[in-house]
């Protein structure tokens, strides 16, 4: 699934989150990883915390 501006991701063991400042322009299916702490992190919406 493609990745958009503010889509916000975050790790359920250290509490680190990464932001999409800019789109994704890969296409749907293609595969995407945001790994941390060995596992994939989680969606979050904004302003949520770890």
């Amino acid at each position: 699934m493609p990745r958009n501006v503010g889509d916000r991701y975050a790790c359920e063991k250290c509490g680190a989150q990464i932001v999409y400042e800019k789109p994704c322009p890969c296409t749907e299916g293609m595969p995407h990883s945001e790994i941390c702490c060995g596992d994939q992190m989680k969606r979050v919406s904004e302003g949520t915390s770890g």
